[in-house]
């Protein structure tokens, strides 16, 4: 089965050339990786033509254009959307070799209990600074992040965020359920978990790791302590609102009913940390 890598550079030559060598070294290899650089006025495109001229499934998209991470990625999955499977790949972070098959033996295996169905699988992280040093063996624990409640209810995913778009593996129903992104979608992963989740898909975690998720002050999105969140109880409030929002024509109407269902996940994940 044919699986597609996306992947969007901006100013990325630091780190690069370690992430595109962990996943020329994935132990499945039907894959083409499509890399669409951002804008880069480093030395990003030479390496990744160099790369391009190694090995043949990797292919470069240029076309020059500045528009962010998330409408990159937009782009990259509508041009590119030929595939059964699709996974997103950012600059730099370093894959497990095992990582795509993991993964895709969780999607096909959730594809055979319930075909034709969208499928996102998502992985944990192992966060590790700028020089691959660990900070945390697990970014759900490090960020208090529990998707196997967040998972189940399409409420509780608009209120939080469970999945990583660098972890992500999903089909092609689920690809075409997210497409076009809305204007007000904050980032690709969220939005299409979310559209996933509207649809009557399926969202699978994975509690295995795949990932070295580094850090190094210039991510775009990175891994954030609870004990930061927990600093300021207006902010999380506020972030979470902006998400919840977001979901308009999913599950927002007002504040009134925000407030009520992050309420409600409260309560229900104040139990889940008691039992699980």
């Amino acid at each position: 089965m044919m699986l597609h890598i996306l992947m969007s550079t901006y100013n990325g030559e630091q780190y690069l050339a370690t992430q595109l060598d962990s996943i020329l070294a994935q132990t499945y290899a039907e894959w083409r990786l499509f890399v669409r650089d951002d804008g880069s006025t480093d030395t990003t495109l030479s390496v990744l033509k160099n790369y391009a001229q190694q090995d043949k499934r990797i292919t470069l998209v240029n076309d020059g254009e500045r528009i962010g991470a998330c409408r990159s990625f937009e782009r990259l999955l509508t041009n590119y959307g030929e595939a059964e499977y699709f996974a997103f790949a950012d600059q730099d972070d370093v894959w497990d070799t095992d990582k795509l098959s993991i993964c895709m033996q969780t999607l096909q295996q959730a594809e055979q209990a319930t075909p034709d169905v969208p499928i996102v699988v998502h992985t944990d992280l192992r966060v590790v600074d700028e020089h691959l040093q660990p900070i945390a063996p697990s970014f759900w624990n490090y960020s208090h992040i529990y998707p196997n409640l967040l998972d189940t209810h399409i409420r509780y995913l608009a209120i939080c965020n469970s999945v990583t778009g660098c972890t992500m593996l999903f089909n092609r129903a689920a690809r075409d359920c997210a497409l076009p992104m809305r204007a007000n979608a904050f980032m690709h992963d969220a939005w299409i978990a979310l559209m996933t989740s509207c649809h009557n898909g399926r969202l699978v975690p994975i509690s295995q790791t795949t990932v070295l998720y580094r850090q190094h002050g210039n991510n775009t999105l990175g891994a954030v302590p609870y004990s930061a969140f927990r600093r300021s109880f207006a902010r999380r409030r506020e972030e979470a609102h902006i998400s919840f929002r977001r979901a308009k024509g999913c599950v927002y109407r007002n504040y009134a009913q925000f407030l009520l269902w992050k309420v409600i996940y409260f309560i229900h994940r104040s139990l889940y940390t008691l039992t699980a």
